[in-house]
């Protein structure tokens, strides 16, 4: 644990599964699992990750945000990062942490000692042409989260499997109405 004056370095430890969505078999997109989801890329798709991380620390821990590598922005960009403060075990059932897409960061939120966060993803897609045919990519293989703690601004990378994206070509689309990517 932490001592009364010890700075708090990598409160966050990945907890629980992860949602994502929308997804079809009609844009080309496969199984989850343990060590990705399959997603098929198509121009202009929004495409949402959620994962929950839980302040494994006995004091607050602000979270700001996140990002991570640009492994290949020219055909899929973090668009932005929300993050919200999970509900805890005694408000009920678990309830569903993915919301809708949105291409703002949200406002920071603090992070009570034991309690979870949910830090969504918003992905966007184009050039997917550009996708060699049969050679998946892999993306959002980890996420670097921005918190505050004790007045310092610190960065921890949390990783998780099944968050992760591996991205092929998706079926050609003339183009998908926003009501149905979004």
């Amino acid at each position: 644990g932490s001592g009364c004056g010890a700075s708090v370095r990598a409160p966050f430890a990945a907890d629980g599964g992860t949602s994502s969505g929308p997804s079809s078999g009609l844009w080309g997109d496969g199984s989850s699992g343990p060590k990705g989801m399959q997603v098929g890329c198509i121009d202009g798709r929004r495409f949402a990750v959620l994962i929950t991380v839980r302040n494994r620390t006995k004091r607050t821990v602000t979270l700001l945000g996140g990002g991570g590598s640009r492994r290949s922005p020219g055909v899929i960009t973090r668009a932005a990062v929300q993050v919200r403060l999970a509900p805890s075990p005694k408000e009920g059932l678990l309830q569903p942490g993915l919301r809708a897409w949105i291409g703002q960061n949200s406002p920071p939120v603090a992070v009570p000692g034991g309690r979870s966060a949910w830090v969504q993803s918003n992905f966007l897609m184009r050039n997917c042409r550009s996708l060699p045919l049969g050679e998946p990519l892999t993306v959002n293989r980890s996420i670097t989260l921005t918190y505050d703690a004790d007045g310092s601004r610190r960065t921890q990378t949390i990783s998780v499997a099944a968050a992760r994206i591996i991205l092929t070509r998706g079926p050609l689309h003339p183009k998908l109405p926003i009501n149905q990517i979004g």
